[in-house]
């Protein structure tokens, strides 16, 4: 009971305590997960950067190009800035660059390599389609990016390509082939025969009934 310095009571005082508001745990646990896994792609870019002149890879400019893009986004957040230009987004990746050790980097490798990872999907599905032999000389991101290009360009003349859409699905077929065992491999090549041995029919019949002879080489015979 509160009472006053005449020894009436008083009512009491109704005392409002601040609200005090906690982030989920959860919330807080996914952040730090997320900033962990930066790191760890940060430091993995540096590492490959650093070892590039005697280890070189598309998996090595991957890892560079994945680290290029964290600080890119850095640099954008920090700033602002709702494109990657402007002399304020410049300086703060810049300061990125040189606090991570890319900064004996040219400006080129870097655009490119940064390139390379915004395509990456595209170009690893369009690296899936090389030989083995393709592949190993397609290292650099400049080398890939200007490949990829070149390769998924829409022809101007016919709007597609489809001879080389047709040589790189074979490409891509003789590579995937080449990763079975002759067991494995059999049923493909044989159901790659029944299809050339069908086709061939087929072009046989439509030119016999043009009127043409079908020589054994399966060519028509010239007029």
């Amino acid at each position: 009971m509160l009472v006053n310095r005449l020894g009436e009571e008083r009512p009491p005082v109704p005392v409002t305590l601040p609200t005090v508001r906690l982030r989920p745990v959860e919330d807080e646990t996914r952040e730090a997960a997320a900033r962990f896994a930066e790191q760890r792609v940060i430091r993995a870019g540096i590492e490959c950067w650093q070892a590039i002149n005697k280890v070189e890879s598309f998996e090595s400019w991957k890892a560079i190009g994945a680290a290029l893009k964290i600080g890119r986004d850095f640099a954008l957040k920090s700033t602002g800035a709702s494109a990657p230009m402007g002399r304020r987004y410049s300086e703060a990746f810049c300061e990125w660059i040189n606090q991570h050790h890319f900064d004996r980097m040219p400006k080129s490798t870097r655009s490119v390599a940064l390139e390379l990872n915004e395509n990456i999907s595209a170009i690893e599905q369009w690296r899936a389609s090389l030989t083995d032999k393709e592949r190993r000389r397609c290292v650099h991101p400049l080398s890939n990016v200007r490949a990829w290009r070149k390769a998924t360009a829409p022809n101007r003349a016919s709007g597609t390509d489809d001879v080389a859409k047709a040589a790189a699905a074979w490409r891509r077929f003789i590579a995937c082939m080449e990763t079975l065992s002759p067991e494995q491999a059999f049923s493909f090549w044989q159901t790659a025969q029944a299809q050339a041995a069908a086709f061939v029919d087929r072009e046989a019949r439509l030119t016999c009934s043009r009127g043409l002879d079908m020589p054994s080489n399966g060519q028509p015979a010239p007029l």
